[in-house]
This record gives C-alpha cells, sequence and structure tokens, in this order.
C-alpha cells in the first residue's frame, strides 16, 4: 500500500515542511554541535540550525528536495557550515560516532513497519557519539477527531496497524503510503528498546500537511552506551 519510492521521486514542492524546531532542542545542545538531520526535505530546519552556529549534515532520498535544499543553503553567507546528501537512512554512510545530534521531524510518520523504525532508531544510535542526543517530533494519534477516528478504523483493514492511515498525493489524490500516529507509549518504548533513555518528554500540537491540527510530541533521547 506503498507507490515504491513515493518518497524518491516526489516533487519538492510535495514535501511537508510543518513542524517546526521545538525550543527544547537548545536545552541540549551547543553551537558548534554537529548535527544529522535525517529526513530533512528541503532543508528549513537545517537553514535554522546553521544560522544558530551548528554544523549540519542533512540526508534524505529525494534528489530534488536536496537540491532545493543546496541552492537555499548557498543563497546564505552561512552555506559552509550546512552539507547535504542523498543517502538511505536505513544504512546511513557515515562512520560509527560521528554526531553530536541527531533530529527527525515528521520523518518517523512516513515509516509505515514498527521493524523499519526500530531499524531507523537504531542506526540513529550508530552515528552519534556517547551521550549524543536524539531528537524527535512527530504526529499523536488525534482519537478525538472524528475524522481521524474514522480513519483510523477504516484504514486499519490495509494498514494492519492502530493509528496508521493512508495518505494520498496532494496532486494526483491517489493512494501514496502509510502515515503512522503515535502513542506517547510507542515512541517511549521505540526510543527506549533501541538504545536511548527519555530526558525529555513534550506534548504538542502540530499541523499536517492538509492543514489539520492533530496531536504532537516531541522526544529528546540521550544515547546509552
Amino acid at each position: 500500500m506503498q507507490i515504491p519510492n513515493y518518497w524518491q521521486h516526489t516533487t519538492a514542492k510535495s514535501i511537508p515542511s510543518t513542524v517546526k524546531l521545538h525550543s527544547v532542542f537548545y536545552d541540549y545542545t551547543h553551537p558548534g554541535d554537529g548535527v544529522l538531520d535525517i529526513g530533512c526535505g528541503c532543508g528549513d530546519v537545517c537553514d535554522q540550525l546553521v544560522s544558530a552556529g551548528f554544523d549540519v549534515m542533512g540526508v534524505d532520498v529525494n534528489p530534488e528536495a536536496l537540491k532545493q535544499a543546496s541552492l537555499s543553503s548557498k543563497a546564505k553567507v552561512h552555506q559552509v557550515n550546512s552539507f547535504f546528501l542523498q543517502a538511505d537512512t536505513t544504512t546511513l554512510p557515515f562512520a560509527n560516532e560521528t554526531f553530536d545530534v541527531a533530529i527527525m521531524q515528521a520523518f518517523l510518520t512516513t515509516i509505515s513497519t514498527k521493524e523499519c523504525r526500530c531499524e531507523l532508531i537504531r542506526e540513529a544510535y550508530r552515528v552519534l557519539k556517547p551521550k549524543g542526543y536524539l531528537y524527535l517530533a512527530d504526529f499523536g494519534q488525534t482519537w478525538h477527531s472524528k475524522e481521524y477516528r474514522e480513519r483510523y478504523i477504516n484504514d486499519l483493514p490495509i494498514t494492519k496497524e492502530d493509528g496508521s492511515i493512508i495518505a494520498y498525493d496532494q496532486e494526483t489524490r491517489e493512494a501514496a503510503y502509510i502515515a503512522h500516529h503515535f502513542t506517547e507509549k510507542e515512541l517511549v518504548f521505540l526510543l527506549v528498546e533501541n538504545g536511548f533513555e527519555i530526558e525529555s518528554f513534550h506534548n504538542d500540537e502540530f499541523t499536517t500537511r492538509t492543514g489539520n491540527r492533530v496531536n504532537g510530541f516531541v522526544v529528546v533521547g540521550g544515547k546509552v552506551s
């Protein structure tokens, strides 16, 4: 129930960037830290972090988005501190213990299976330095919304997972991929079972790519040696 390589071939303008970086990020980082933005899209958050003095590497599967990110960065005076690379996020092309911080902004929602999400978290763990941090911001299940309650229930025979829905291409209106909304317990155990301890957990509210307001979570996990 997913268009093969949907995120790799969709247009850059169709890649959402609605979830903003939470201020808690700065409580666990310092200017000069090396940050890996996993699923960076068109590089909006990368630009924000470089402007704040961080050294940033953005990775994504979409070449058009990365081209847009690079062009945007080069138009600014801080481009020497940001780099962009096309990569498979399950096998990152970096050595062990390379980065101080890794971030995933509304990225795991696009990963349709628990097994693959665990693989991604373990890979983030691998490339983080000892005592490094993983910052996550993602969508939470929103059962009080009639629209999402119906979608969770009606799409379950296809998604096979509570909290998952079928997402549609905004241009063609065809089914594109399965999006997953998390519970607090789910996110906590996703990190804890794959090498992290929860340092910070915030409830929030996010805007989806279609303009809906849904529950959201912002989590900081510390790498456990």
